[in-house]
C-alpha cells in the first residue's frame, strides 16, 4: 500500500525536531507464544499470537502463520481476550498449504499494556493445534512476510515490525493427558457481549437495498460466528449482509461463541434511513438525453446524404 508524504511550511521544523528528539523507538514485535515448549503426538496446544507495541499505538493487524502440515494441524481459532474488535478479513484455516491468515482493527489504537493490568493484555489471536506426527523432532511454527501492523496515525502509516516465531518439540510420547483449549470451551457458560443491529441503506452499496452491519466480542471461547433467521430458518452470515427481506420485519441476528452460548442483537425499529436512491438516477436522465441528441445529429446526416443521393445532376 503506498501512502503520500505531504510537505507542508511545518517541514523544515519537523526536519530540525528529527535531530533534536531521541533515536525512534525500537520497532514494533508480533510474536508467538510460547517460543520453545514440548508437545507430542495427539497433544493438543494453544499458540497465542501477541502485540508488543514498544510504546508505538496500533489501530490494525494483519497476520500470515505457516507450519509444517506434516507434523502439525491447525485444528481451531479463538478470538477469546483479543484486542481486535473489529476483524477485516475472519480467521481462514488452510490446513492443505499450513496457512492461517486473519487481520483486524482496535478503534482508538492499541499503545501497549495498561499499568496495573494483572495479566498481558495483548493476544492477537490464539490457534490451536494438533501434533499430528513428530518424524521431524522439531516444528517451525513462522509468522510470514506479510504480515504487518498499521499506526493509528490517521493514515494507517505501516509500522516497522518485528516478527518472531515458535519452535516446537516434538515428541512420539503425549506430553500431556489434557486438553486445555476443550478445557476453556467446556468452561464457558458466558454469552458474548451485547451488540447492536444497525440498517444501513447507500448509495452505491448492494444497489442501493437494505443492507446490517454488527459486531460484538466473546472474551471467553471467542466468537465462533452468526446466523440470520430468514425464510423459516436460521443460516450463517457475516457483516456486512445485504438483506433479503426489505421490509424489515422481525429482524434477528444472534452470535454464537465456540461454547455454543448465543446472544441476540438488539435492533431498534424504526432506526433504519430512507432506502438510498440509484447512484445512476440522474446520470440516466443525463444519458439519456446525450443519446437522443446523438441519434438526433445521426438522423440529420442521414437525411443530408439521402438528399444529396436523390439531386438530379448538374447539368
Amino acid at each position: 500500500m503506498a501512502y503520500t508524504i505531504r510537505m507542508t511550511r511545518f517541514a523544515g521544523f519537523l526536519l530540525a525536531l528529527c535531530f533534536l528528539s531521541p533515536a525512534s523507538a525500537a520497532a514494533a514485535v508480533l510474536y508467538l507464544d510460547p517460543s520453545e515448549e514440548t508437545y507430542g503426538v495427539g497433544d493438543t496446544f494453544v499458540m497465542n499470537v501477541r502485540l508488543d507495541s514498544q510504546d508505538e499505538c496500533i489501530n490494525a493487524v494483519g497476520v500470515r502463520i505457516s507450519y509444517p502440515r506434516e507434523s502439525l494441524k491447525a485444528v481451531d481459532f479463538s478470538r477469546g481476550s483479543s484486542i481486535l474488535t473489529l476483524w477485516v478479513e475472519e480467521p481462514q484455516i488452510d490446513t492443505e498449504l499450513g496457512t492461517v491468515t486473519f487481520s483486524g482493527g482496535i478503534p482508538g489504537g492499541y499503545c501497549g499494556r495498561i499499568p496495573g493490568d494483572a495479566v498481558v493484555t495483548n493476544i492477537v489471536g490464539k490457534v490451536v493445534f494438533t501434533v499430528l506426527d513428530a518424524t521431524a523432532r522439531t516444528a517451525a511454527i513462522s509468522l510470514q512476510e506479510g504480515s504487518q501492523a498499521l499506526l493509528n496515525d490517521g493514515t494507517g502509516t505501516p509500522a516497522e515490525l518485528e516478527l518472531v516465531g515458535s519452535t516446537i518439540a516434538l515428541s512420539s510420547e503425549r506430553q500431556t493427558t489434557s486438553n486445555p483449549w476443550l478445557d476453556v470451551v467446556r468452561s464457558d457458560d458466558i454469552a458474548p457481549d451485547s451488540f447492536q443491529i444497525i440498517v444501513e441503506s447507500t448509495r452505491g452499496i448492494f444497489g442501493g437495498r437494505y443492507y446490517i452491519a454488527f459486531s460484538t466480542i466473546d472474551k471467553q471461547s471467542g466468537l465462533d460466528h452468526y446466523e440470520i433467521y430468514e425464510r423459516g430458518a436460521w443460516k450463517t452470515i457475516s457483516s456486512p449482509y445485504e438483506l433479503r427481506d426489505q421490509s424489515l420485519r422481525s429482524l434477528q441476528v444472534k452470535a454464537i461463541d465456540k461454547a455454543g452460548n448465543e446472544r441476540m442483537g438488539e435492533y431498534i425499529e424504526g432506526s433504519a434511513p430512507p432506502r438510498a436512491r440509484p447512484a445512476y438516477g440522474i446520470f440516466s436522465i443525463v444519458g439519456l438525453f446525450g443519446l437522443l441528441l446523438i441519434l438526433i445529429i445521426v438522423k440529420r446526416l442521414m437525411d443530408r446524404r439521402k438528399d444529396l443521393h436523390d439531386a438530379p445532376p448538374l447539368s
